[in-house]
């Protein structure tokens, strides 16, 4: 099996006029996405697992933060140097999510712990319920704005990306709920919790479609990576896993629960198929990102 020089795909990406992002896309960037991923997907199922006194999806959602939490520090060089991330919260957006996540831990792990004992730790168990609470926001919320400020990537640099993130975030916990119904005893209703997330379904499904229409109308170098979404490389990936496994087979079944019941078999394939879709949403943003050409804006225009 041969494998490319570094130094040649480097070289490679100098001399190209678009210069695609790899760091948090390809090799170890899978990583970054992963952990993305899974902290949003783990922070949603712990919020509406909490709306319907879900004692599974509580465990499940920390355990997924937790996951999501050890993926960021396998993608970092020095992960035993983690600590010196989390310093910077007045100036860094990662400082900033590891210390939500940080936050989260310690508490929700606090809560389940004190609420083991009822009657006995009832301030206590509401102060550490509340922060994690605080801490599962955070880390629905933070996720976006790690992308969206990268303004060397202008396909990043958007106020809609964080929300999109969480939207996607929101509606993965939804998923991973509906999937653990197959695992144990279903809640007397979850009419509501299939309303909602088919209409989160629909938002996002709206909210990407803005997202991919206003982006081209920033600049050539955003329009470059959506037409990479459309029609490129990454068109596949884009069509299978955004549109039709994490859009259209979600809405089509969830559209079904105004006609009748749906089964539990039912919501756990709309939540497994939404869940490879919101992976794929954050693999195909990550991947169509490319740095504004070394040249300006405009390739091949005279710099002032």
């Amino acid at each position: 099996m041969v494998f490319s020089d570094p130094f040649d795909s480097l070289k490679e990406d100098l001399s190209a006029t678009f210069r695609p992002q790899r760091e948090w896309a390809q090799r170890r960037g899978l990583l970054l996405i992963s952990a993305h991923f899974l902290s949003g997907v783990g922070a949603g199922a712990w919020l509406f697992s909490t709306i319907l006194a879900l004692r599974v999806g509580l465990f499940l959602g920390l355990a997924i933060v937790l996951l999501g939490g050890i993926g960021h520090l396998a993608f970092l060089g020095r992960p035993e140097r983690f600590w010196r991330i989390i310093t910077r919260v007045q100036s860094s957006w990662v400082s900033r999510g590891l210390a939500g996540i940080t936050v989260f831990s310690v508490f929700a792990v606090a809560y389940l712990v004190l609420s083991a004992f009822p009657g006995q730790a009832g301030p206590l168990q509401q102060g550490a319920l509340t922060l994690s609470l605080v801490g599962a926001v955070w880390i629905c919320v933070y996720k976006g704005f790690v992308w969206a400020v990268a303004k060397g990537i202008p396909f990043w640099n958007s106020p809609l990306l964080p929300a999109i993130f969480i939207l996607y975030a929101l509606r993965g916990g939804i998923a991973i709920l509906f999937v653990s119904l197959l695992f144990t005893a279903q809640p007397a209703d979850v009419g509501p919790l299939e309303l909602t997330k088919l209409w989160i379904g629909v938002s996002s499904g709206a909210l990407i479609l803005l997202y991919l229409t206003v982006m081209p109308t920033t600049g050539i170098t955003a329009s470059r990576s959506v037409s990479e979404l459309m029609g490129g490389a990454l068109s596949l990936a884009f069509y299978l896993g955004v549109v039709f496994l994490g859009l259209v087979v979600p809405i089509a079944i969830g559209g079904l629960g105004y006609l009748t019941t749906l089964a539990p078999p039912a919501l756990a394939v709309i939540g497994i198929s939404s869940l490879v879709g919101d992976f794929y949403t954050i693999y195909c943003i990550a991947r169509a990102g490319v740095y504004r050409p070394l040249i300006g804006e405009f390739p091949g225009r005279p710099t002032r």
